[in-house]
């Protein structure tokens, strides 16, 4: 059997499950830690648990999705180029990685489509003169692809501000595809011997929270003389403090504004609005999921 294989998914769930088992074209990014979506120590745990995830839909991603179709053929109109949208996910068994794609032009390459913010644009694209670089996730997106497909070109079509296209051609960079298997190897083989990358504690604090959600009752940490742990400590208060404050700032710049406002609706000024209309009274009923809880209580300083 080869160690390339092309699937075509019966189901969302079928895909899902596929993806699962390897790392995906849009993943790559997470093991060169410039992923917009996760970072390595997410992955690793994704992977190691083998976790189903379903995505989230956001306003960009369904509108993103409902536009694609248009911006492909609109661009295949203007190259003269005849597409068809795949459907198939494509994986090396051995070396479990795997990728969707968008588009194919005929036989010989891929078109990946992107709606971009202008802001979007602005600051995430490199452009220099004639020459446009996309940001790293995405060029890494569409060289792990053409790893896998072996086609001989991968064009990125981006929909800009909704009214300008940016068409880049890519063909393999082989030294950029031997830099992504030797990354994907190294992966894998921390997965099998359980062998955890640095957390980002900024970025992965959710998924450390859902990894440690569970205590043992009775159970004592004794953090007395841990030089860290007290290091921690201090920073924990001092920003409780800040987040006091600024909550106690926020609610009275609030009651100010609707002392000003009287029962008016709606605000406007200089660079903002407010709207502060009624929300209809609703009974709301729902099933709480167990949680763990994380408090901190500050022993009181004695008075000299």
């Amino acid at each position: 059997m080869s160690a390339v294989q092309t699937i075509v998914p019966d189901s969302e769930a079928h895909w899902l499950e596929l993806r699962a088992q390897d790392i995906t074209s849009t993943e790559i990014s997470a093991l060169f830690g410039c992923s917009p979506y996760m970072t390595e120590f997410e992955l690793f745990h994704r992977k190691r648990q083998n976790l189903i995830v379903d995505f989230e839909e956001n306003e960009r991603s369904k509108w993103g999705l409902r536009l694609q179709d248009s911006i492909a053929h609109g661009i295949a109109e203007d190259q003269g180029w005849e597409i068809r949208r795949m459907n198939e996910y494509i994986r090396h068994t051995s070396k479990k990685m795997g990728a969707s794609f968008d588009f194919a032009i005929g036989s010989i390459g891929h078109l990946e489509i992107k709606n971009v913010d202008s802001l979007r644009f602005r600051d995430d694209w490199i452009v220099d003169g004639n020459d446009i670089e996309a940001p790293p996730h995405i060029e890494l997106q569409v060289q792990s692809q053409l790893f896998l497909s072996k086609r001989s070109v991968n064009y990125i079509g981006a929909l800009v501000g909704g009214n300008r296209i940016i068409l880049i051609k890519r063909e393999p960079d082989e030294k950029v595809i031997r830099t992504i298997e030797t990354k994907v190897e190294r992966f894998w083989n921390n997965v099998a011997d359980n062998k955890e990358p640095k957390p980002d504690f900024s970025r992965d604090a959710d998924v450390i929270s859902r990894l440690y959600r569970l205590a043992e009752p009775g159970k004592l940490f004794d953090a007395r003389g841990n030089e860290e742990i007290n290091s921690l400590m201090t920073i924990y208060r001092e920003a409780a403090a800040l987040e006091k404050k600024a909550a106690t700032t926020k609610d009275e710049v609030k009651a100010r504004l609707m002392v000003s406002m009287g029962d008016c609706e709606k605000a406007v000024g200089d660079g903002f609005s407010i709207s502060a209309g009624m929300i209809a009274a609703a009974r709301v009923e729902y099933d709480r999921k167990e949680y763990r809880m994380f408090r901190i209580n500050f022993k009181k300083e004695k008075a000299q």
